[in-house]
């Protein structure tokens, strides 16, 4: 045999083996942020049909915020990352309710002032 004869099988075995290898597991915080982005993109698909509602509980008892809030405190960065993109103001209820805090004691004047405040007590908190 020459060495180009076996050269070939050698590059496709590294070729095979190189493709067999798998990406490692998602750390769990992006694992995390990645269940968050996407329950949140489900409930803003979910919004769509109710969006006659001037209601903010019909958007907060929806399934999927129900499901953000149930992942409880882990939670608390995400939303907090999407409230300072002013992408949603009713998350601020979901970080509420996840630290048991009482809407009326934050003294609120808006959803947008609320939010504010529930940022606030978030960076108080750390």
């Amino acid at each position: 045999m020459n060495r180009q004869t076996l050269s070939v099988p050698l590059v496709l075995y590294f070729l095979l083996l190189a493709g067999c290898h798998h990406p490692p597991a998602p750390a769990p915080s992006t694992a995390l942020e990645a269940e968050c982005e996407r329950l949140y993109l489900a409930w803003k698909q979910e919004c769509v049909p109710v969006s006659y509602s001037s209601n903010s509980r019909t958007y907060t008892a929806l399934p999927s915020y129900r499901k953000i809030v149930a992942i409880g405190k882990p939670a608390l960065p995400f939303l907090e990352h999407k409230m300072q993109g002013d992408e949603d103001w009713m998350l601020a209820y979901a970080a509420a309710e996840i630290c048991g805090w009482d809407k009326r004691s934050l003294g609120a004047s808006s959803g947008q002032d609320f939010r504010d405040k529930v940022l606030k007590e978030l960076r108080e908190t750390r």
